[in-house]
């Protein structure tokens, strides 16, 4: 390794050090492994609900417009209209299934693996002026 190589990675390492280090809490260096691992776990089922609720409501909703387009299509212009009835039925069909496959998923959690949702913050009390 040259010499000018040494001094560039000292100098890096002394900056790093003297930067980045203070930025780390304390509390980063003294996690154990369970602990990381289930915020990273957490972390991956949270990204995987939200995509999945993503393309639940993107293909969903692209499967109902597109349906909605059709029929308008096939009512305008029955002859030039290349997809019949049925699969114009279907896509709406398809679609609002993906539509609601969150509230499926939310209904099932709650009622067959008995998960209960929490609240939290401050209970407010309404007050009424006469």
């Amino acid at each position: 390794m040259k010499s000018n190589a040494k001094t560039v990675l000292a100098v890096s390492a002394v900056a790093v050090a003297s930067f980045a280090l203070p930025l780390i809490p304390v509390s980063a260096h003294a996690q154990a492994i369970d602990t990381i691992t289930q915020q990273a776990t957490s972390h991956v089922n949270n990204a995987w609900g939200y995509l999945l609720n993503s393309v639940c409501w993107i293909v969903g909703g692209g499967l109902l417009l597109s349906s909605i387009w059709g029929l308008y299509q096939k009512h305008r212009n029955n002859s030039g209209m290349n997809a019949s009835m049925g699969k114009i039925v279907a896509g709406a069909l398809c679609g609002a299934i993906l539509v609601g496959f969150p509230f499926y998923v939310k209904t099932a959690s709650f009622t067959i693996w008995d998960a209960t949702s929490t609240v939290t913050g401050e209970q407010k009390m309404m007050t009424f002026d006469k």
